[in-house]
C-alpha cells in the first residue's frame, strides 16, 4: 500500500468513527481486502479502529481484531507493538510490549518509556537518566510532550545536569506545538524567576497571553464538541 493510499483510507475511517451512526461494516470494507493481502498497516489499521474506536460488534469479533492486532505486533509493526500493551492493564507484560515497540520505533511508546523509567511507576527500574534518554528520543521526533518533559527535567537537573537554555529550547520548542503545559511553565518561569532563569515581565506576559489564548480554544472547542454530540 502506497502512503497516499493508506492517508485517504485513514481519513475515511476517522470520519465513520466518529460518526455514531456509522457501521463497523462500512469501516471493515475498506480495509478488509488490504488485510487478506497481508498487508500489516492494514492488519493494524483495522484492529486499532475496533478496538480503540466506538465500534462493538460482540465477543467473536474483538477476538478477531485482537488477532490481528497480535499479529502485526508479531510482526515487528511498531505502533501495532505498543497497541497491544494497552490491551494488557499494568504489569510485566504490559512493560514488555511497551518497551518492544519503543525500540522498534513507535514514537507514543517511546514517550511513554520516558515517563515510566522517570516516575518509577512500572515494573521496570526507577531510572532517570534512562528516562530522559527515551524523553530525548520522542522529542527529537517532535513529539510536543516529550519536549515539555525533557525541558523540565533540564530546568530540575532530573536524569540530566541542569542545564536552563537548554530547558527553556525544549519548552519553547513543545509550546510551539502549542501545548499548554510548556506555554504554563515558561510563563510561570519568566515571571518568578525560577531555575536560575531571570525574571522577564515581558516574556512572561507573552507567555501567559499565549496560555490563556490556547485554554480559551481548548475550553471553546469542548464546547462546541459537547453541543455537537
Amino acid at each position: 500500500m502506497d502512503e497516499q493510499l493508506i492517508k485517504r483510507l485513514m481519513q475515511e475511517s476517522e470520519r465513520l468513527n466518529a460518526d455514531e451512526q456509522s457501521e463497523w461494516s462500512s469501516l471493515e470494507a475498506l480495509w478488509m481486502p488490504h488485510v487478506a493481502k497481508g498487508n500489516i498497516e492494514a492488519q493494524f489499521r483495522l484492529a486499532y479502529y475496533y478496538l480503540f474506536g466506538s465500534f462493538e460488534e460482540g465477543s467473536q469479533k474483538r477476538a478477531e481484531m485482537e488477532g490481528l492486532l497480535r499479529g502485526a505486533a508479531e510482526r515487528n509493526h511498531p505502533d501495532a507493538t505498543n497497541w497491544l500493551s494497552h490491551l494488557y492493564g499494568e504489569g510485566a507484560e504490559r512493560d514488555a510490549l511497551l518497551l518492544r515497540a519503543g525500540e522498534l520505533g513507535s514514537l507514543a511508546a517511546q514517550r511513554d518509556l520516558g515517563a515510566l523509567y522517570a516516575t518509577g511507576d512500572w515494573t521496570g527500574p526507577h531510572d532517570a537518566v534512562r528516562g530522559a534518554e527515551w524523553y530525548r528520543v520522542a522529542a527529537e521526533r517532535g513529539h510536543a510532550e516529550a519536549q515539555y518533559s525533557l525541558g523540565f527535567m533540564y530546568l530540575r537537573g532530573e536524569g540530566v545536569q541542569a542545564d536552563p537554555i537548554k530547558g527553556l529550547e525544549w519548552l519553547r520548542q513543545s509550546a510551539g506545538q502549542g501545548d499548554e503545559s510548556a506555554i504554563r511553565l515558561l510563563a510561570d518561569v519568566y515571571r518568578d524567576g525560577t531555575f536560575g532563569i531571570p525574571v522577564d515581565a515581558a516574556e512572561a506576559h507573552l507567555w501567559r497571553e499565549k496560555y490563556q489564548a490556547t485554554e480559551l480554544y481548548r475550553l471553546r472547542k469542548q464546547r462546541w464538541g459537547a453541543e455537537g454530540a
